[in-house]
């Protein structure tokens, strides 16, 4: 009955791991994506300063 008990918890523990590694990884390729469109913008911007076309 303990062996059940220990593996069930087990189990739950790497699956919040799971959860918490990829809510990282979605924030990280969230950050990079909105880094990329500011990077856009400011590309944009920039070449109209410039009056570059």
């Amino acid at each position: 009955m303990i062996r059940y008990v220990i593996t069930a918890i087990l189990i739950i523990m790497v699956l919040i791991v799971i959860i918490v590694m990829m809510s990282y990884v979605l924030n990280t390729l969230y950050l990079v994506n909105s880094i990329s469109n500011y990077t856009v913008v400011i590309i944009n911007g920039s070449g109209r300063l410039l009056s570059i076309p």
